[in-house]
């Protein structure tokens, strides 16, 4: 009986402190007993997180390789048919569509496109599913792809980490912001995490061999920072004939800035083929950081 009650007498003393413990955090000494010091981490001051770093591509011949296939992907994925992209992806490819967890009714999610066929593992348990949502072969990516929302992506946005690089394989991240183009959620901004696995193709290309895309709705820094370089005109669009002059100063003016032509074009029409305004603008937006690693990709 002693035991028993002085085993309950020292759980009873034990929740007592507890107790006490929890609305005088720093009490140290309680009915002339030393209380055990608080666990708890020294933090004295608020610290703030490191910026973050830009794109990763290991080597410049990469990072070519890299910026040239981005631009040419999101070109098509922009445009109003997707179908092209059957040729950048493997006969064996694998696609899936992950949005973050919500306790929301999809229909009432402003992510309710995209939730429908999100393949989130932490919320789903069910093998069958799973599969099911995992597109097997690019005939059924490419067929998942042009049902998902028109969009248009701010190529200047994007960050690209390489996270593994072989003679046979290539896998990197891209991370960046988008809106869509039509439909009920216009103009929303998104926020984008994309994996690509890719192999050779070609002597200059990638293939896709799994591709796995994150879909979330943007910050509202995101949203502010989101275009506040224009994209140049997609490359499917029409583009008007240009004169002798306007191809003579187009090819000068890519010359001198080392910007492709679509990005000299872009910069030529927004300051009305004024080569002295235009070179002036180029100047400050480079010096500023603004012109993305795409315009300079040949």
């Amino acid at each position: 009986m002693c035991i028993v009650y002085d085993t309950l007498s020292f759980s009873l003393l034990n929740v007592f402190d507890s107790a006490v413990r929890e609305r005088f955090s720093k009490l140290l000494r309680l009915d002339g007993h030393i209380l055990p010091l608080p666990i708890a981490f020294d933090v004295e001051a608020p610290t703030t997180l490191p910026p973050g770093k830009g794109s990763y591509f290991g080597s410049d011949d990469i990072k070519s390789l890299i910026l040239r296939f981005l631009q040419q992907y999101y070109s098509v994925y922009d445009s109003a048919d997707r179908q092209p992209l059957l040729d950048a992806y493997h006969d064996g490819a694998s696609f899936s569509l992950t949005v973050p967890f919500t306790t929301q009714n999809p229909s009432r999610s402003s992510l309710g496109e995209y939730q429908k066929d999100s393949r989130n593992v932490k919320k789903l348990s069910n093998p069958a599913a799973r599969f099911r949502l995992l597109k097997h072969t690019r005939l059924m990516v490419v067929a998942f792809l042009n049902e998902l929302p028109k969009t248009q992506h701010d190529v200047s946005s994007f960050v690209v980490d390489v996270s593994a690089c072989t003679n046979t394989l290539l896998s990197f991240t891209v991370a960046g912001v988008f809106k869509e183009v039509d439909g009920k959620a216009r103009d929303s901004v998104r926020a984008f995490s994309r994996v690509f696995v890719t192999v050779p193709a070609g002597n200059t290309g990638l293939c896709i061999v799994n591709d796995e895309l994150f879909v979330r709705n943007a910050s509202t820094e995101e949203i502010r920072r989101a275009f506040a370089t224009p994209a140049p005109t997609p490359s499917s669009s029409p583009v008007p004939s240009l004169s002798a002059p306007q191809q003579e100063m187009l090819s000068a003016f890519s010359l001198q800035s080392g910007m492709n032509l679509e990005w000299t074009q872009k910069c030529l029409q927004d300051n009305e083929w004024d080569f002295n305004r235009a070179a002036q603008i180029f100047t400050q937006l480079k010096a500023e950081g603004k012109i993305p690693d795409v315009a300079f990709v040949k």
